[in-house]
């Protein structure tokens, strides 16, 4: 018997040993596949923040460069350089040196029209005298500033040596706008216009590109570099690399390397303005000298110029290893772990073996279905809690939990993204008047005392305002089971019905132009013959009253009032016309402009000042020029009515090339749609004007015409109560577009 216990030990102890090698073994190749799929990871997520380096770096560069323009444009206007004003120089320069040296111009020339210096103004002080001709390369410039197309631009040089005789890693770049007398001061009341000659603005490129690229680090140890449109870095951590080719420089340090990769994505992206990322092999990083991997990520510093634009390239650079170490670290050290918990599952193995010898085959059986049922337990139990987490977290709803009094226990991460939150704990604790308007809040509140007071579950639509839009939810509240009958947690879900809500309406609206489409032709049809007999009639008798007579007054009152009623006759048919289709095409910006030619009058007698922000493209969008000018006039008539007091008219449009549609926005900064009104915009005959003023079919007729083309139409309104200094309307109209407009291929575009 006690032999047969042992062979029994030993043979349960071998497979307990197997399993354990085998478990091992598993756990080591799930943990090398792990790795690799991290390591992919974080590799592309290194790489995208490497990218938002760039473009950060990028960006500031740009301004960088755009302060320096914008101030020598400034200095261009002022009235001491323009009229070439001795006296004026010193005063004007010594005040403006230090602001333009911030934005990094160190230097300033001033040529005449002549080609005489009249002044320099740079680090080692200010000359003011004529200096004679200038040189070669200025001439070149006096006779580009000489054209007379080019004034008002700035002409932007390439890159060269600050002193082309001294240290040739000083590079500067020179910026030259044209100078014309235009300015009016005491001593020049009426400006000639004539031309002057330029200033040239040259810009320390060493200084600009210092302030922005050191700070920048990827990971530990990562950098950033600039080269230029030819090749040339104009700035590395390396100063040796500064002012030479990057295709040369790299392969004269490491011979032994090739630099295939690098010089690929140099010469047919970063070269050509391209942004993107990649992988290329070097030879060293910064003190350490050895072959290695490299992320490269890129992005385009855009150089506006006259004659030609000048991009340069920015690259945010990381080794590999550095990324995978981490990574490497990590599993080595997991792998450690589940072999130590592997062997102390195998001593605690041989240990419940030893005292398996005093136990009954009845009680070790007993242990081990009760193990094993706390082990399926436990992993349904974990199952089960990573099935609803990931449910929860990855719903579109929001879910959440709430007390009685409306503080908020739980939230998804749905719900903290809508409300503006990146975690969802900033919301836990937060009642629900600080995110909904007192009323809402109010009624939610309501809702949830009911749950909590009567056990039972609640269904309602709701409409609330977050952050200034309108949304509508579909909201279930239940009472959680378990909670404290004094204090019960409720749990919500909401579901976003707001897209459903807008369906609904634009259906309604559909019903009610169908409906009162067929009823206003007949009411019209029915009316406007005996009010053209009635017309006719009255006609014939001013004919035979001679005017200035009690009765001939008469009837010019009966005469405007049938008139009145003919107009109102010919909108209902108009209205009621509006379901037949059209297959004529036209130029949307082309309405736009003989609208707004039209109107022009009106606009300024009502002091409205218009602006216009259209697509330089021709929009041939569907809908005939009489269908869509009737829409643009009754918007904009609308727009006038609302600024009585004057105000702005912003007329814009945009082509959506995705969805090849045309957008057409008509903004203006009047007193805004009143909230109560909003839904009842496009019914037909609403309308808040007085009688007599409007006859309320303007919106629901352009509804109509916008419909019938295949488009939409839709508008924002605020009040200057929901935003004060800030009122207006914006109405949206998007049209199919016919014929893609001609694209622009040219570099650059």
């Amino acid at each position: 018997m006690k032999n047969r216990e042992h062979y029994r030990l030993r043979r349960i102890f071998r497979s307990a040993l197997l399993a354990a090698l085998v478990l091992l073994g598993a756990a080591i190749l799930l943990g090398h596949l792990s790795s690799q799929h991290m390591k992919d990871i974080i590799r592309e997520q290194y790489t995208e923040q490497q990218l938002f380096l760039a473009r950060g770096a990028a960006a500031e560069i740009e301004k960088g460069i755009h302060n320096a323009l914008s101030d020598l444009i400034l200095l261009n206007a002022m009235p001491a350089i323009q009229y070439a004003n001795p006296e004026s120089y010193e005063t004007l320069l010594l005040s403006t040196m230090p602001i333009l040296n911030r934005d990094n111009i160190i230097e300033l020339l001033r040529v005449d029209r002549e080609g005489k210096v009249l002044f320099v103004a740079n680090e080692q002080g200010i000359a003011m005298r004529h200096f004679g001709p200038a040189h070669g390369e200025a001439a070149a410039f006096l006779s580009w500033a000489t054209v007379f197309s080019n004034r008002g631009k700035t002409m932007i040089t390439g890159i060269r040596p600050k002193d082309p005789a001294g240290d040739r890693k000083q590079m500067v770049m020179d910026m030259i706008i044209p100078t014309y007398e235009d300015a009016v001061d005491t001593a020049n009341i009426r400006p000639s216009h004539r031309f002057s000659g330029y200033v040239r603005a040259t810009l320390d490129v060493n200084r600009l590109l210092q302030r922005t690229l050191p700070s920048i680090k990827s990971g530990k140890t990562g950098y950033a570099w600039v080269i230029d449109s030819t090749g040339t870095f104009l700035y590395h951590p390396e100063t040796t690399f500064v002012g030479e080719n990057a295709f040369d420089i790299r392969s004269k340090r490491n011979p032994n390397i090739s630099f295939k990769d690098i010089n690929q994505i140099q010469r047919e992206d970063m070269l050509r303005g391209k942004e993107g990322s990649g992988v290329y092999m070097s030879g060293w990083h910064r003190d350490v000298f050895q072959p290695m991997e490299k992320l490269l990520a890129y992005s385009p510093i855009r150089i506006p110029g006259t004659t030609r634009e000048l991009t340069w390239s920015v690259a945010v650079v990381v080794p590999v290893r550095e990324i995978e170490g981490v990574i490497s670290t990590v599993y080595q050290r997991q792998i450690l772990f589940q072999g130590l918990i592997v062997l102390t599952i195998l001593l605690a193995t041989g240990v419940v073996l030893l005292y398996q010898l005093r136990w009954s085959t009845l009680l070790e059986h007993e242990v081990a279905v009760k193990t094993e049922d706390i082990r399926k337990s436990s992993e349904q139990l974990e199952h089960s809690e990573t099935k609803y987490r990931t449910l929860v977290e990855s719903a579109e709803d929001m879910i959440f939990s709430l007390d009685n009094d409306g503080i908020i226990q739980t939230a998804n991460q749905h719900m903290s993204r809508l409300f503006g939150f990146s975690s969802p704990m900033e919301l836990v604790n937060q009642s629900l008047f600080r995110f909904l308007p007192k009323d809402q809040a109010e009624i939610q509140l309501r809702t949830i005392r009911e749950v909590a007071r009567s056990g039972k579950v609640a269904r309602l639509e709701s409409a609330f305002t977050i952050h200034d839009q309108d949304f509508w939810f579909h909201i279930h509240y239940m009472p959680l089971r378990g909670s404290d009958p004094k204090k019960r947690i409720i749990l919500g879900i909401a579901r976003d019905i707001t897209e459903h809500k807008n369906l609904e309406k634009q259906l309604m609206n559909t019903e009610k132009l169908a409906s009162l489409g067929t009823m206003a032709a007949g009411v019209a049809h029915e009316i406007n013959n005996p009010l053209g007999i009635m017309l006719g009639f009255c006609d014939l008798l001013l004919d035979k009253i001679p005017p200035g007579t009690m009765e001939y007054n008469d009837l010019k009152t009966i005469e405007r009032h049938g008139l009145h009623c003919k107009a109102i006759v010919e909108s209902l048919l108009s209205f009621a016309r509006l379901s037949g289709e059209s297959e004529e095409y036209s130029n949307l910006n082309e309405n736009i402009e003989e609208i707004l030619s039209m109107m022009r009058h009106t606009l300024s007698l009502n002091n409205i000042e218009a602006t216009t922000d259209l697509c330089p493209h021709p929009l041939i969008t569907r809908g005939d020029s009489r269908g869509i000018q009737q829409v643009l006039l009754n918007l904009i008539t609308n727009a006038v009515q609302s600024m009585p007091q004057g105000g702005r008219l912003h007329v814009s449009t945009t082509w959506n090339k995705a969805m090849n549609k045309a957008d057409l926005t008509i903004q203006d900064t009047g007193e805004g749609i009143p909230r109560q009104f909003r839904e009842k915009v496009f019914d037909p005959f609403f309308t808040t004007k007085k009688v007599g003023e409007g006859t309320g079919l303007g919106l629901s007729v352009s509804y109509g015409i916008i419909t019938k083309y295949g488009g939409d139409i839709t508008f924002e309104s605020a009040t200057a109560t929901e935003r004060p200094g800030r009122s207006g309307t914006t109405f949206t109209i998007t049209l199919p577009v016919h014929d893609q407009p001609e694209r622009d291929e040219s570099p650059g575009n």
